[in-house]
């Protein structure tokens, strides 16, 4: 597998290490290409995305570490959009990641990976104590969102389940949390089949979880439907820019994948597993 990662966070947002520490650490672990993914700034400010006072300093300086060390790594600069996105021009950008992390309530917006505290008191303040409803509505929003433009890379797929690595919140196996699931699966690769769905092992750095974003059966069913798949480490530091790839390997292959692709400055690349 060729090493490479488009979903990199930095000072500028919620990362721990500067894009030129990134940048470095990727070229001692062998990697081809790296993309930088910042937050984007939001309608309602989050201290975890980049700001309109920064986000012009962040495409300079990714530009800049760019072409310091063209001989050696590919660079590219990237952002990873949010559904609530604001004062962004997407042609500053070599490509986008679609996301969500908040849901809306009246009074209140939640993240759904925050806390697992913050996640259940949307559940039981906005859904009723429905974790299905939060689910439907969360991958409806996911759904919606990625297909409002032109997006590159459709981020973390299932994130809502980030805390139940160890003391699971909500069943995953219902039936009806994996409808919704597929469901909105179904609608984006039925309107854009050629998106790259991260296999994203942030989780598994962060909590330890044992399995990456998306689970199994999405991953199988995207196989199914002939979807594209893309291997990330949502990495906020040096030491995870390559974590548990090796594993995704053969995980992706037992959900019947042979490739992967990787962002180049030329564009997509595909990669045998």
């Amino acid at each position: 597998m060729i090493k490479s990662n488009c979903h990199t966070h930095t000072t500028y947002c919620d990362g721990k290490n500067s894009a030129e520490e990134m940048t470095l650490a990727a070229i001692e672990k062998g990697f081809v290409s790296l993309g930088f993914s910042g937050h984007s700034p939001m309608y309602y400010e989050a201290d975890w995305t980049m700001t309109q006072d920064n986000i012009k300093d962040y495409i300079s300086d990714v530009r800049g570490i760019k072409e310091k060390y063209a001989h050696k790594i590919d660079v590219l600069c990237g952002i990873e959009l949010d559904s609530d996105f604001s004062g962004v021009d997407l042609s500053d950008f070599d490509y986008t990641i679609a996301s969500v992390h908040q849901l809306h309530g009246e009074d209140k917006i939640y993240s759904v990976d925050l806390s697992p505290e913050e996640l259940t008191e949307c559940v039981n303040t906005v859904f009723g104590g429905s974790w299905n409803k939060m689910a439907e509505t969360y991958f409806n929003n996911l759904a919606d969102f990625v297909l409002s433009g032109d997006f590159d890379v459709v981020g973390h797929f299932d994130l809502i389940t980030k805390f139940n690595g160890k003391t699971p919140l909500f069943d995953e196996n219902d039936a009806v949390y994996k409808a919704s699931a597929i469901k909105a699966l179904d609608r984006i690769l039925d309107n854009k089949p050629d998106i790259l769905f991260e296999v994203n092992t942030g989780a598994m750095y962060r909590k330890g979880n044992t399995k990456p974003y998306p689970a199994e059966f999405m991953l199988k069913r995207i196989n199914k439907r002939g979807g594209l798949i893309t291997i990330t480490s949502d990495s906020h530091c040096c030491d995870s820019l390559d974590f548990a790839f090796d594993k995704m390997t053969d995980y992706c292959k037992s959900c019947g994948f042979t490739e992967a692709y990787y962002l180049t400055s030329d564009g997509r690349k595909k990669c045998s597993l």
